[in-house]
């Protein structure tokens, strides 16, 4: 991670800096265009090929599971708007959702679908309870973070998949604060659909991201977007009509093709890293020095006098955590949010990432971040409070 020369990067629950192998294959391949024009297409291709075996892999599906999507919002999108709605239909979303995970489906109320948003309190904690009653014979979909954006509250994915399917719903999962840092296996956990992008915890580029549709319910979801790559003869046919029978089929026209080869480079890295876990039920290496990290953080913050904001359980826990001033909590949320951005400011100056959200400051730590970086973050912080 060639950003730990000189940064102390915890922002990666915004846009995470690339690794050097993601930076190297986009700098290959600009060279290569450059110097080749298409020429080497054909090998970018076969890159990209195995960025959908790899990332098959992370996940725990089958290749003809994964399509490579710009985006997040866009893998939610072509489920909800791919879905065959009936007026009186309905969704049921947390109310602390990410933008993406809500204007998707509330879009859908033009069709006469209803929103049912479930209430979450200040923690970020999921009530199962409270998501039980939400969802009735009609709730077709529940979709829902793996990991809560400024909470950093992680949701325990099978029991949620179990509970939806109980009643006779569809789960879909924005992965996109979790993948990467945590581990998950879909079929065993009976994710519907799952989306997420490259540019968090994947350590990738932006607009190279991944959406998995069960095989199952390929033939449930209108296919939108179709082009020329959709199409099972290769793309040049106009009469063709036959599309893929996978979830490539979404993949429509022409592949980002520098940010999904930096993001095979990432993705490889990290599998490999992930599947060094010394046994069954174990969590991987990666996993376990995000979550020792965010208890060191947590535990020299408070320390420090600062009050940390995460999930209590370990097993709700991610890499984010949230940061606040004790004499700031009786004040006003305006008033606190100019002091958190104050101290971001002054925490870039001193060559240390975070980010504010939610009211509060937040820091989003990874794997390779080590001691060194977490009391860079603590004494950033100190110095800014003595301002």
């Amino acid at each position: 991670m060639p950003v730990s020369r000189t940064v102390a990067y915890f922002d990666h629950a915004a846009v995470a800096p690339l690794t050097a192998p993601a930076a190297q294959a986009i700098a290959d391949y600009a060279a290569q265009a450059r110097d080749q024009g298409d020429l080497p297409w054909l090998d970018w291709s076969a890159t990209v090929a195995r960025l959908r075996t790899d990332a098959a892999s992370l996940l725990g599906a089958s290749p003809d599971e994964v399509a490579l999507v710009p985006n997040t919002t866009h893998g939610i999108g072509l489920v909800a708007e791919g879905f065959p709605w009936q007026a009186g239909d309905n969704v049921v979303i947390p109310d602390n959702e990410f933008p993406s995970n809500v204007l998707a489906w509330k879009w859908l109320q033009r069709l006469g679908v209803e929103l049912r948003r479930v209430p979450v309190d200040d923690s970020g904690k999921l009530d199962l309870s409270l998501l039980a009653n939400a969802i009735d014979s009609r709730t077709r979909i529940v979709s829902l973070s793996w990991v809560g954006f400024s909470s950093g509250y992680r949701v325990p994915v099978g029991e949620v998949a179990e509970l939806v399917h109980s009643r006779g719903g569809l789960f879909m999962l924005d992965a996109i604060q979790g993948l990467g840092a945590f581990e998950i296996d879909v079929a065993e956990s009976q994710v519907d659909f799952l989306a997420a992008d490259g540019h968090k915890w994947l350590l990738g580029p932006e607009g190279a991201g991944l959406l998995y549709v069960r095989h199952q319910h390929l033939d449930l979801l209108q296919p939108l977007g179709l082009g020329w790559n959709s199409l099972q003869s290769g793309g040049f046919d106009p009469n063709s009509s036959h599309i893929k029978n996978s979830a490539a089929r979404y993949e429509g026209g022409s592949t980002n093709m520098p940010g999904m080869l930096g993001l095979q480079a990432s993705l490889g890295l990290l599998k490999s890293l992930h599947e060094l876990k010394t046994g069954p039920g174990e969590l991987s290496p990666i996993s376990a020095v995000i979550l020792d990290n965010v208890q060191w953080l947590s535990e020299q913050l408070q320390r420090a006098g600062f009050e940390v904001h995460m999930p209590f359980e370990r097993k709700h826990r991610s890499g984010i955590i949230g940061i606040t001033w004790p004499n700031l909590s009786s004040g006003s949320q305006s008033d606190a949010e100019k002091v958190y951005l104050a101290a971001r400011k002054h925490c870039l100056a001193t060559g240390v990432a975070v980010s504010v959200r939610a009211g509060r400051l937040r820091a989003s730590t990874h794997a390779y971040n080590n001691e060194e970086d977490m009391q860079r973050l603590v004494d950033a912080l100190v110095g800014f409070r003595k301002l």
